[in-house]
C-alpha cells in the first residue's frame, strides 16, 4: 500500500468514525439550545405559592426564578409614594370599584391563569438539554401534582458552528501542504480532521476543544510512534519490558509527559465553565486517538514488498519542539469568530406550537402612566385634563379642557418584568426566526463560557518564545545518539 492511500484509508476510518459520532450527538440531543422556555400547566386549583416553591427547587436544566402568578407585581399609586402589590394579592387589596384599577392586573394575570388552568414558566439553561431528561426531572418534583410540560428552545446556529471548522480545517490542511518538508510526519494529524468534527455541537468551546486535541496529538507524535513503532524489538518478560518503555519513552521523553498537565487543566476549564459535555467529550477523544494509533501504525507499515523506512530524530531532545502553536491557530481564531459572529445568526424557534401571550409591552406602560398620573386625574374620567373657563371673542365665558399633564420619565420606573418572556413568545406565534438568539434566561450565562476560551491563547505562547529553539538545541545540546528503525 502507497504512502498516500495508508493516509487515506485512515482518513476514511477517521470519516466512519465521525458519522457515527454525529448521529450520537443528535440522538443524545447535544445540537444545543441558546435557551428557551418549559411551560408547565396544573389545574388552576392548585395554590401558586405551593407549586412555585416546589419548582424553585434546584435543578441542572433550567436558570432563574419559576415565572408565575406569586412572582409577579402591580404599581399602584399610595399618594404618598408608589407601592408593589403581589399579583396573587392584588384583588384582596385593590377592590374593582377603586379608580386605581385599571385593568392591567387582570390582563397580566391571564397570562398565568386562564380557562382553568395556571402556567408556570421556567427559562431553561443554555445547553445539551432534552424533553426526555426534562419530563424525568419535573416528574420528579411535582410528583402526584397531575401537570403537562410544552417546551420551546431557540435552536443554536449549527450550520455556522460546523462551517468554522471546516474552514480552519482547510486551513489546516494547507499549513500543512506548505510545511510537509519541514515538519514530515505531520500528515499524522490530517485523519483527526473528521473525527474531531463533533466537537462543532459545542460551538466556540467545541471548537477550542479541537484546537488542544490537535495541539496534543502534534506534542505528543513522537513518543506515541515510538510507542506505535518500537525502534528497539520488545523483550521478553513482563518486568523487562516496564524497564524498557521507561527507557526508550517515558524517560527520554519525560517533558513531553510533564506538558501534559496543562492540557488537562485547559480541558477542565473548558468542561467546567462552557456546555461542553463531559460524557461526549471522553467518547469523542478514545475515538481520536483510536484513529491517531491506527493511522500512525498504517503509515509506518505503508509498503508492499518492504517496510517503508521510518526516520528517528538522532538527537534526542531534552525539551519538547512545539510546533503545534502554528497549526492550532485556526481553530483558535475560529472560535473566538464563532462567539463574535453566533449574537447575529437567527435561531429557529423548536416548537409547533403556539401560544396566546395577551399581553404587551405597551399595555405596561400605559399602566404605569395612568399610575403615575393618578393624583391629579379627574375622577369618573380616564382623561388627565380637567375643565377651565376662558373669556371668547365676544367677551363672554366657554369652558374648555386645560391639560394638567406633566410629563413622565418612565426610565425612573421598573422597565417591563416580562419582556423576555413576551418578546420571545411573539417569536413563537409569528413563526420567525428570533433576531439574535442570544436570549438564555439570564443575560450574564454566556460570560464564563467566552472567558474561558481565553485558556487557548496560553498554548500559542510557545511559538512565539520557542521560535528559534530548535536551532540552539541542534548547537548546545546533542544528546545520545539513536539508531535509526530498519
Amino acid at each position: 500500500m502507497s504512502f498516500f492511500r495508508s493516509v487515506l484509508l485512515a482518513s476514511l476510518i477517521s470519516l466512519l468514525a465521525a458519522v457515527l459520532l454525529l448521529f450520537l450527538g443528535f440522538s443524545m440531543g447535544y445540537e444545543e439550545f441558546r435557551g428557551g422556555y418549559a411551560v408547565i400547566t396544573v389545574d388552576a386549583s392548585i395554590e401558586d405559592k405551593s407549586l412555585r416553591s416546589i419548582l424553585d427547587t434546584s435543578s441542572y436544566y433550567y436558570i432563574g426564578e419559576p415565572i408565575c402568578e406569586s412572582s409577579q407585581w402591580v404599581l399602584v399609586d399610595g399618594f404618598d409614594s408608589f407601592q408593589r402589590i403581589p399579583l396573587d394579592d392584588y384583588s384582596s387589596r385593590i377592590f374593582s370599584f377603586d379608580p386605581r384599577n385599571d385593568g392591567y392586573a387582570d390582563k397580566l394575570r391571564t397570562v398565568f391563569v386562564r380557562d382553568g388552568k395556571r402556567f408556570v414558566y421556567l427559562p431553561l439553561m443554555a445547553g445539551n438539554w432534552n424533553s426526555s431528561k426534562l419530563d424525568k426531572n419535573f416528574n420528579d418534583m411535582l410528583k402526584d401534582i397531575p401537570f403537562t410540560v410544552d417546551y420551546y428552545g431557540i435552536g443554536r446556529p449549527l450550520a455556522l458552528f460546523f462551517i468554522v471548522y471546516c474552514a480552519a480545517s482547510v486551513i489546516l490542511l494547507i499549513l500543512c501542504y506548505i510545511n510537509r518538508r519541514v515538519h514530515r510526519s505531520i500528515v499524522n494529524i490530517i485523519p483527526m480532521i473528521p473525527v474531531l468534527s463533533s466537537l462543532g455541537f459545542f460551538g466556540a468551546s467545541g471548537i477550542g476543544c479541537a484546537a488542544l486535541l490537535f495541539g496534543l496529538f502534534i506534542l505528543l507524535k513522537e513518543p506515541l510512534n515510538e510507542l506505535v513503532n518500537p525502534a528497539v524489538p520488545a523483550v521478553k518478560g513482563f518486568e523487562q519490558r516496564l524497564i524498557q518503555l521507561y527507557k526508550e519513552i517515558i524517560l527520554p521523553y519525560r517533558y513531553y509527559w510533564l506538558f501534559l498537565p496543562v492540557f488537562f487543566i485547559a480541558f477542565a476549564i473548558l468542561i467546567i465553565f462552557s456546555p461542553l459535555a463531559l460524557s461526549f467529550l471522553l467518547i469523542i477523544s478514545a475515538a481520536s486517538f483510536a484513529v491517531f494509533f491506527f493511522s500512525l501504525k498504517i503509515v509506518s507499515l505503508s509498503g508492499i514488498e518492504h517496510k517503508r523506512f521510518n526516520p528517528v530524530t538522532i538527537i534526542r531532545r531534552r525539551f519538547p519542539v512545539f510546533v503545534f502553536p502554528i497549526y492550532i491557530l485556526p481553530f483558535v481564531i475560529g472560535a473566538f469568530l464563532t462567539i463574535f459572529f453566533s449574537p447575529y445568526m437567527s435561531g429557529n424557534i423548536n416548537t409547533n406550537k403556539k401560544f396566546d401571550h395577551i399581553l404587551s409591552e405597551q399595555d405596561y406602560y400605559s399602566h404605569v402612566t395612568y399610575q403615575a398620573s393618578f393624583s391629579r386625574r379627574q375622577m369618573g374620567s380616564n382623561s388627565s385634563d380637567f375643565p377651565s373657563f376662558y373669556f371668547g371673542s365676544d367677551g363672554l365665558p366657554l369652558m374648555g379642557v386645560a391639560s394638567t399633564r406633566q410629563n413622565i420619565n418612565l426610565n425612573d420606573f421598573p422597565p417591563f418584568p416580562l419582556k423576555g418572556l413576551i418578546d420571545f413568545f411573539s417569536y413563537v406565534n409569528s413563526g420567525e426566526k428570533t433576531d439574535t438568539g442570544e436570549y438564555t434566561g439570564n443575560p450574564t450565562s454566556g460570560i464564563a463560557e467566552n472567558m474561558s476560551l481565553l485558556v487557548l491563547i496560553v498554548f500559542l505562547l510557545p511559538g512565539l518564545i520557542m521560535k528559534n529553539y530548535e536551532y540552539i538545541m541542534t548547537k548546545t545540546n546533542f544528546a545520545t545518539v539513536r539508531t535509526p528503525r530498519k
